[in-house]
């Protein structure tokens, strides 16, 4: 009576369970449905430091409609891919990485921007590290940055703009990539990757 039964549950626990390679180990089948497996893996912020107002603790992201970098309360709780001297912001299950770039246009006070494509090339990042550009022919390695507040907005609190500070005699309010921002709330700051942690 309940033969059947108990028999096809064993035959679905036997063509379920993983095919024997040649060598007598038992595969893995990667898993087509489920949870992102990146979840589980480390992620970190890049905020400002030192950890002083105004602009102290604030953490690294993007102005979704210009692609432009900035900090704010709330950045990218991210993985992070340093590989080729580069800044790239991993999201989780495979979506699309951002890479930071520094415009190659400006010669002071270089904002900084994402892009799909890697750009930037002279990064030097790493967990529990600052975030630093090394020397180019333009200028040398620095790891100093402005962010600045926007010269109007229409928001409450809107995000500081960031900018590579290079080497310059140009004052902030003759600078032309800093044209629409409000240059009397320019701050120098740092960007440090934070020691990873497991969300």
């Amino acid at each position: 009576m309940y033969a059947f039964p108990v028999l096809a549950s064993l035959l679905a626990i036997v063509s379920a369970s993983p095919a024997p390679m040649p060598d007598g180990t038992a595969t893995v089948p990667i898993p087509t449905i489920g949870p992102c497996t990146d979840v589980y893996k480390p992620h970190a912020h890049i905020i400002a430091t030192p950890l002083n107002p105004p602009v102290g603790g604030l953490q690294l992201t993007y102005d979704s409609p210009t692609g432009r970098a900035t900090l704010t309360k709330e950045g990218f709780y991210s993985l992070w891919d340093f590989s080729n001297g580069g800044v790239g912001q991993q999201p989780d299950c495979g979506k699309t990485k951002l890479w930071l770039n520094i415009d190659p246009v400006a010669t002071e006070y270089r904002p900084l921007y994402w892009n799909k494509t890697q750009i930037t090339t002279n990064w030097s990042a790493s967990y529990g590290y600052d975030l630093v550009a090394k020397e180019t022919k333009q200028y040398n390695t620095t790891d100093v940055f402005i962010a600045c507040l926007p010269l109007y907005s229409v928001v409450k609190n809107p995000p500081w703009y960031l900018f590579l500070l290079t080497p310059t005699t140009v004052p902030l309010d003759l600078a032309p990539s800093l044209k629409g921002f409000d240059t009397k709330s320019c701050v120098k700051t740092r960007l440090t990757v934070e020691v990873p942690t497991y969300p």
